[in-house]
């Protein structure tokens, strides 16, 4: 058997072009995604600025004289109609509107002055600034007739922009979201005018929670992965094609006239692509870490486990070597057998996350794809990756070991007698 692998890598070694589509290609192609996608899903990225004009063409005052007329005209008992006007006067529809956007988290990426809208308009076009939040006239009394009486309105707070941009998507989701949690405020409270009282409006409050112990996983860990897990894979194949034109080539005859053993032939080819796998797994995460330190301050455990899982994922592909080897010289076609074998590649790579993460497929795409092997190594991985505990990787690691035990099996099973070649 020793012969048989050394006659592999040394086949590997002779073909330049493929020790640099192995090792070159995966490490090009990672990079390539890190600089394209790099701050996208970042949280330390630069924070949106906002900067827009309040246009205020509402009177509030004579709004409130307006409406404590209209509440006036009305059949209610006096000593309800006085309940009512000490609640508008506490409400304040503009100043709430000015209160948001003063509000010191705010403030820290939004920068307002007051404008009229000709000179607003101006220098949104100029691009001085994003776009302008329009308060309209009897902005004030429409809101109160709402609130209150329960009257109809029409008067509605607009933002006026050159054209969409993600700040403008962004004031657009801040002004939205304000009224919808007033609206349900005043709805949850039945604020009718029936003297149930205004109270303060609570401002929606953001932040991220934090759990402890837990690293995050982030998008060029998951490009990392995923590109070499895929390129792994590749190997299996790499090798298995090689046994074509050794067919082709009568050199696997010549090797059974020796009267070496064709099971010495077919675990060669399963040591090589073991070590030809963690090989290229090892110099890519190796390389890719030095280059863009994409586990950072990561202690030696932490090393440790990642070596482990690499080399249970190099046995998986070695298993697939070894299925793949005996499929090789099974069909007669070498381009029908690369065929094959590179179907049963992208589909593994599409089922086990390789393409874009397993959360976008169907969920019965996820069980299946969590059983494939660059499925179990991506999810063996993320788990470490953010828990790093020992236990956890018992399971994926064995469930590895009997997917290779499997592939071997049937590739031993299906790999040609002497005389069938």
């Amino acid at each position: 058997m020793g012969s048989f692998f050394k006659k592999d890598i040394l086949v590997f070694w002779r073909d330049r072009k493929e020790i640099l589509m192995s090792l070159l290609l995966p490490i090009v192609i990672i990079f390539i995604l890190n600089l394209a996608f790099s701050g996208i899903f970042d949280d330390d990225g630069e924070p949106v600025k906002i900067d827009i004009a309040i246009v205020q063409e509402d009177d509030p005052s004579a709004g409130m004289e307006q409406f404590e007329n209209t509440v006036g005209q009305t059949d209610r008992p006096p000593a309800e109609q006085a309940v009512i006007l000490e609640e508008a006067e506490s409400l304040a529809p503009v100043s709430m509107i000015q209160n948001l956007f003063n509000a010191p988290d705010v403030k820290e990426w939004i920068t307002t002055q007051e404008l009229s809208e000709k000179e607003a308009k101006e220098k949104v076009k100029n691009g001085e600034i994003d776009s302008y939040v329009k308060i309209p006239k009897g902005f004030t009394y429409d809101v109160l007739s709402r609130v209150m009486l329960g009257t109809e309105t029409e008067k509605t707070i607009t933002i006026q922009a050159e054209e969409h941009s993600r700040e403008v998507g962004a004031l657009q989701d801040i002004v939205h979201n304000f009224i919808q949690s007033l609206n349900m405020q005043f709805a949850l409270s039945g604020n009718t005018g029936q003297g149930s009282g205004v109270t303060e409006p609570k401002w929606p409050q953001g932040g991220r929670e934090v759990v402890e112990g837990v690293e995050t996983y982030t998008i060029s860990q998951y490009f990392t992965i995923a590109i070499s897990t895929l390129f792994a894979l590749f190997i299996s194949q790499t090798v298995a094609i090689k046994t074509a034109t050794e067919k082709r080539e009568r050199v696997f005859n010549r090797i059974i006239l020796t009267g070496s053993r064709p099971m010495d032939y077919l675990m060669g080819k399963t040591l090589a692509t073991f070590c030809l796998t963690w090989s290229q797994m090892m110099i890519t995460f190796t390389f890719i870490q030095l280059a863009l330190d994409v586990f950072p301050d990561r202690s030696l455990e932490f090393w440790i486990g990642l070596i482990i899982i690499i080399s249970a994922f190099a046995l998986t592909v070695s298993g697939l070597g070894a299925l793949f080897t005996s499929i090789s010289l099974s069909i007669q076609d070498t381009n029908a057998a690369s065929g094959v074998l590179t179907m049963i590649i992208m589909l593994l790579g599409a089922l086990g996350g390789n393409f874009f993460p397993m959360e976008g497929l169907p969920v019965f795409m996820q069980r299946i794809g969590e059983w494939t092997p660059n499925g179990l190594t991506q999810t063996a991985l993320i788990e470490w990756i953010q828990f790093s505990s020992f236990r956890d990787l018992i399971e994926p690691l064995m469930l590895m070991l009997l997917f290779f035990i499997i592939c071997l099996v049937i590739g031993i099973s299906s790999f040609p007698r002497r005389g069938r070649i």
